[in-house]
């Protein structure tokens, strides 16, 4: 038997993908262009709550730290000392029914279960003088192992937003000028990852350093819990 084959239209293949590249819900997306806003700082994260768990001699340097690094976490839109972040899956059990039943005809795949999201937010902060971990993410931590979240509210919200390269301005934008021209477009959020109730609880990596002949810059990852997250994706710029 012969079978023919449909003709590979080359030009048009080739043509239709340049289309897809020119159109910005379709042009490629950059993952590592991400800013992340922390919306709050707990009330209780201070000094003097903190003499009272004896877990350090005499705790000091948070209030100072606070007055640091607030200003770049209420009220604003990022938090720029964030290198890295590690997101939420989904995942559900799944099973396939491979004998016939009473002769019937099995079908399926049948859903076992859904498995709530129970990998945990991790975002990793870049080391600085002031060391953003160190002053406000390891007394945090540890106001959770004494207080839960019961006697006193130590959560926040955290929202991740990615950014497109650029919002191309105009259809006529040539394949050549988006990977090489110059842009005429701006920046725009292509999506947002809202988690709600986040609470750090874990220190991951703290990449410990030996002397080198060169300075290295280095950050420390955290591991946060959440309640629930949406991934909201705006179109053309709008919510």
């Amino acid at each position: 038997m012969d079978v023919k084959l449909p003709s590979l239209e080359k030009t048009n293949l080739r043509e239709s993908f340049f289309k897809l590249l020119q159109e910005f819900p379709t042009f490629p997306a950059t993952k590592n262009h991400f800013v992340v806003k922390i919306d709050r700082l707990p009330a209780a994260l201070k000094d003097d709550e903190q003499r009272k768990l004896g877990i350090t001699l005499n705790p000091q340097g948070i209030d100072k730290a606070r007055d640091v690094y607030e200003k770049y976490i209420s009220g604003n839109q990022y938090m720029y000392l964030v290198d890295g972040v590690d997101l939420t899956s989904e995942k559900v059990t799944i099973e396939h029914k491979g004998r016939q039943i009473n002769g019937y005809l099995p079908v399926g795949p049948f859903m076992m279960e859904r498995e709530y999201p129970d990998d945990d937010l991790t975002i990793r902060f870049s080391e600085t003088n002031i060391s953003f971990v160190d002053t406000i993410i390891r007394p945090w931590i540890q106001l959770y192992s004494v207080y839960g979240n019961l006697e006193k509210d130590l959560t926040t919200n955290i929202d991740i937003f990615f950014i497109a390269k650029e919002q191309l301005s105009s259809r006529k934008t040539s394949f050549k000028s988006i990977f090489l021209g110059p842009s005429r477009g701006a920046p725009v959020v292509r999506k947002i990852y809202k988690y709600r109730d986040c609470i750090p609880y874990n220190i991951v990596e703290s990449q410990q350093v030996q002397y080198a002949m060169e300075p290295d810059v280095g950050s420390m990852a955290t591991a946060w819990r959440f309640s629930t997250y949406d991934v909201i994706t705006p179109i053309n710029g709008q919510l």
